[in-house]
């Protein structure tokens, strides 16, 4: 189960990866496009506006820290920071709402039609990673504690193990798709970009899941293990009684 583990992980950049646009050097001036109207009915022509939205935020955010961010040697205040941001984010919505014929209201929403394929396939690649993990954590506490007689030890010891793995899992889960994040928008800062990723705001909905794979995982090994130590203590009666015989 070891092997498909890189793969898991590599799944979501490679396909990402392929879903990124060159990104331009951020001046605050909208690159040339064709220019026409949209129809936001149309799933395909309103991803596009968000496309063109959040390349706008690719722009003005990097401009923004290169003019007046706090490594920028010009740093007068995260206030005169945001400002300058959101001047060239309102210029530049304002340059995509004339080309497409929308307003700049409709430019600033369409910022939160995230693309759920992309997310969903981060997501799918690291409760694969938990599963893997998981499994390991829980081969390890059923050799060392399913052999005991007083079942209560064992329950005690895969609970505690899986509050502390899906906890765990949580964090990683939210630091994982940040990395992908960034890659994804191909820019090291987020900003305040970072709270549109759907995993911040499921945090004890996914604890929850996790502990319930966690559990899935454990009795599936359980009764595995108990189920192979049967056959085997079926095995030895057989034998038992024809050793005694050959032995009179």
């Amino acid at each position: 189960m070891t092997r498909p583990l890189p793969l898991i992980l590599v799944v979501p950049v490679c396909i990402i990866g392929c879903a990124q646009g060159a990104r331009p050097n951020s001046n605050c001036d909208w690159p040339q496009e064709t220019a026409g109207p949209l129809d936001l009915s149309q799933s395909i022509q309103a991803r596009h506006l968000t496309e063109d939205a959040e390349l706008a935020e690719d722009l003005a955010i990097p401009y923004a820290d290169a003019c007046c961010g706090p490594h920028s040697g010009h740093f007068d205040g995260m206030a005169d920071y945001g400002r300058t941001r959101d001047q060239c984010m309102a210029s530049l919505f304002q340059t995509i709402g004339d080309s497409h014929d929308v307003t700049e209201e409709q430019v600033r929403r369409s910022l939160g039609q995230r693309r759920k394929d992309l997310d969903v396939v981060v997501i799918v690649s690291f409760i694969g990673f938990y599963a893997w993990a998981s499994d390991l954590i829980v081969r390890r506490v059923c050799r060392r504690y399913s052999d005991r007689r007083e079942t209560s030890v064992w329950v005690a010891m895969i609970i505690y193990a899986s509050v502390i793995a899906s906890a765990v899992g949580v964090i990683l889960g939210e630091q994982w798709s940040g990395l992908i994040e960034n890659f994804r928008i191909g820019n090291g800062h987020l900003s305040y970009r970072g709270e549109r990723i759907p995993w911040s705001h499921h945090r004890f909905e996914l604890f929850v899941g996790g502990l319930i794979l966690f559990w899935f995982l454990a009795v599936l090994h359980h009764r595995k293990r108990s189920a192979s130590l049967g056959i085997l203590g079926q095995t030895r009666l057989r034998i038992t009684p024809v050793t005694s015989g050959t032995s009179r």
